[in-house]
């Protein structure tokens, strides 16, 4: 990847930056009294435009859809190349796969569940899914061989597991085109993550050896073979699996945690806070798709800490729930 064409995008990202909103901030919204409160905070923020349309306070998921789909149009405009957006973009495509399959399976209309995001004509490829046609496209491929896969099984988990592999296949795929630290980093810390969630998913559930075979994803730094000797025992904190990995700090708080008897939703806010301390290197970075990467997770984090304190504030519940579980700030 030519370094040199990020030039221009990187300034303009670090302008951006300054409307990211910071960890104090979030900890006054996690004080405000009310979520008509904590929807007012934002008056002076990029969210303002989109929250004084709402014609309810409940309504704010709206919002966070209409900046969501704002901030990426705006990403992909401002940057040189599709890959450092595509990286969590792809996330979407791949949710909106499995809501396709699962359309076609149970032959019902989930149109409210797409998130039309991205270069990939969902809606489209959704057509030619239902009039099975031919066409040589690799995510209609996918959602194919998937259906192939539920029809023969019957198990609708069957849909996630196939397409979360394709998912990170992908992923591990615009690693190599990318060809940058970050990208590989990215990605196979998120597959560790995932195996390992996967691990105790399946010791907590007591399955069997071809239940974590089928889960497993291949690509990450610890060897999914080796996830097959801790089957059905306990993972302690200092385990030799992920001891010498890049996330054992954050995996070590993640199963101290479920050993107390709670659930694995801790994993979910030390997978982001480790996403934070990946992209917070590349401040240092003068330009470079870092840059534009960086910025997309930060804005990610950002949506999903919103999410949390509002729902949060519509459920009535406590500022210390809220900041327990506020995600890492990029600024």
């Amino acid at each position: 990847m030519d370094r040199s064409k990020f030039i221009q995008s990187s300034s303009w990202i670090r302008v951006l930056e300054k409307r990211l909103l910071s960890h104090q901030f979030f900890l006054r919204l996690a004080d405000a009294p009310s979520l008509k409160d904590a929807l007012r905070m934002l008056n002076d923020t990029i969210y303002q435009t989109s929250i004084s349309k709402l014609e309810k306070d409940t309504d704010y998921e709206k919002a966070l859809s209409q900046e969501l789909l704002r901030f990426y149009k705006e990403m992909y405009e401002i940057s040189p190349s599709n890959i450092p957006i595509d990286f969590t973009v792809l996330k979407y495509y791949y949710h909106n796969l499995k809501v396709m399959a699962k359309e076609y399976v149970q032959k019902e209309d989930l149109s409210h569940l797409y998130i039309p995001l991205g270069n990939l004509d969902i809606f489209g490829l959704r057509k030619l899914l239902q009039e099975n046609t031919s066409a040589k496209n690799e995510y209609l491929r996918e959602v194919k061989e998937t259906i192939r896969l539920y029809e023969k099984t019957k198990r609708p988990s069957d849909i996630d597991i196939y397409l979360d592999r394709c998912y990170f296949k992908s992923l591990l795929k615009l690693a190599d085109e990318a060809d940058e630290d970050i990208f590989y980093s990215y990605v196979k810390d998120t597959i560790d993550f995932k195996n390992i969630r996967s691990l105790m998913r399946a010791n907590a559930e007591g399955a069997d050896l071809e239940f974590l075979t089928d889960i497993l994803i291949d690509g990450g730094n610890i060897y999914k073979d080796n996830f097959y000797n801790y089957l059905n025992t306990k993972i302690e904190p200092d385990s030799k699996l992920f001891k010498y990995s890049n996330i054992y700090k954050y995996v070590k708080q993640g199963t101290e945690f479920f050993g107390k008897g709670r659930s694995l939703s801790r994993f979910e806010l030390l997978v982001d806070n480790e996403m934070v301390d990946l992209i917070k290197d590349a401040k240092k970075i003068t330009y470079g798709p870092e840059v534009i990467f960086a910025h997309v997770i930060a804005k990610e984090i950002e949506l999903r800490n919103l999410r949390i304190i509002f729902v949060a504030k519509q459920n009535g519940l406590s500022s210390e729930f809220i900041r327990e579980r506020l995600r890492d700030t990029y600024v």
